[in-house]
């Protein structure tokens, strides 16, 4: 029997055929020195044991409903844009709404809650891309590799389709493509097996020929404006991505993870940051922060 205690982060994983997952988590120093417990830098571990090898076998997860913050490791009572403490979630740049709208960026107005996080994070390359998840979507990301990305979202397939050299840009373009193709995931389609097929590399051609006829804006501030500068990615080939899904649920159905709700069930596969159980899937994403008891049988 194997146990694992600390507090939930999205799991790490390499490779693409399969994807080889690992158990990420976090550990305070003051939980175990007597230190009343406020903000505190988290300590990180990785499982050395591959979840791909808890395929088959039954867990047990549950929680004691703590939660520290994973940006300060403050406990908090309640969890804020994936894991945040509310103090973060109000005053931190990756917690802004522009960060899930990033057409709506404000840096140029001067209102950016961390200008120099800002410069870090969002003024370098990003990238648009097409991904098929649960169908064909327009996303963007700053990942390198982009496939890291990809598989924390679930995409069986994914092309490149443009380079920006700013978030704002990249946001400006999805929001765009938007009006014709989805830009977010139905999850519910994702867990339960391949989705459909979409010639990835014909949807980007005919898009790219779309946008070399249409001017796209971002502001530069002064209410003046500028156009939105991008390359056409090189890459004319879909990348396929393969997950340890041996098997999926019979019934859509998200776990609840809470001190009443434990999970105990059987490992059936991995998509995503999603785990499949027979009797549903909970999303190790949208619990970041939470403490968390494992038991491997």
């Amino acid at each position: 029997m194997k146990t694992i205690h600390g507090y939930l982060r999205m799991m790490e994983h390499e490779g693409l055929a399969p994807v080889k997952y690992s158990w990420h988590y976090a550990t305070y120093s003051d939980e175990t020195s007597g230190k009343k417990q406020d903000k505190c830098e988290a300590i990180y571990n990785t499982d050395p044991l591959p979840v791909n090898e808890w395929i088959g076998k039954k867990i047990t997860l549950s929680t004691s409903g703590k939660i520290r913050c994973v940006l300060c490791g403050r406990p908090t009572k309640k969890s804020f844009g994936g894991g945040s403490c509310y103090v973060c979630f109000t005053t931190k740049a990756q917690n802004d709404m522009c960060i899930l709208k990033p057409e709506t960026c404000h840096f140029h107005k001067g209102t950016c809650r961390e200008p120099e996080w800002g410069k870090t994070h969002c003024f370098k390359k990003h990238t648009v891309y097409f991904a098929n998840s649960s169908g064909i979507k327009v996303g963007i990301t700053k990942e390198d590799p982009i496939s890291n990305r990809w598989v924390d979202q679930g995409a069986r397939f994914a092309i490149p389709v443009l380079e920006v050299n700013s978030r704002y840009e990249a946001g400006v373009i999805e929001h765009y493509l938007a009006n014709f193709l989805p830009d977010k995931t139905s999850w519910q389609k994702l867990v339960v097996g391949d989705p459909p097929e979409f010639d990835l590399v014909k949807e980007k051609n005919k898009y790219t020929k779309h946008l070399s006829s249409k001017e796209l804006f971002v502001e530069t501030g002064s209410s003046k404006s500028s156009p939105v500068s991008y390359t056409v990615s090189s890459v004319d080939k879909m990348t396929e991505i393969l997950y340890p899904t041996p098997s999926f649920p019979a019934k859509v159905k998200s776990l609840k993870f809470t001190e009443q709700d434990s999970i105990q069930d059987t490992l059936l596969g991995i998509k995503g940051q999603y785990l499949l159980f027979s009797s549903g899937v909970i999303n190790i994403r949208s619990y970041g922060g939470y403490q968390f008891n494992l038991t491997l049988d």
